[in-house]
């Protein structure tokens, strides 16, 4: 895989939670578990959630036509960074036992893109 090839996969990923997020705050609430306990300041919230994903999507859409650069790599850094984060914020409400299936494909995404990030940054810094 390439960092092109990457970056448009986190260009769709991010594109979809940011959209449902967005467009769709009580349905998100629903599908984590969450829908029965949403306010429309939680709604409100999850809607900022989103537009941080879009704006994210829209990041890496920008840095894929990139060649290998500081700002293509800082890129690199924001998606190791706020993956490993999130994935970090899974692994605690797993723990505290608000585990499911969404959490589960949410850990996933963030392993992959945490790490793949990693890789990107390990392999532009082997080729410097």
């Amino acid at each position: 895989m390439t960092v092109r090839n990457f970056l448009t996969v986190a260009v769709v990923i991010n594109l979809g939670y940011g959209l449902a997020f967005f467009l769709a705050p009580q349905g998100s609430a629903e599908v984590y578990g969450y829908g029965a306990m949403t306010t429309p300041l939680t709604n409100l919230l999850v809607q900022f959630f989103g537009i941080t994903f879009i704006a994210t999507a829209v990041m890496c859409l920008v840095a894929r036509s990139a060649d290998k650069s500081t700002g293509r790599t800082a890129v690199l850094y924001f998606i190791a960074v706020s993956e490993l984060l999130f994935l970090y914020m899974d692994i605690r409400t797993m723990i505290a036992g608000d585990e499911g299936a969404t959490n589960y494909f949410d850990l996933a995404v963030n392993i992959v893109f945490g790490f793949g990030a990693l890789y990107f940054i390990l392999q532009d810094r082997k080729t410097a």
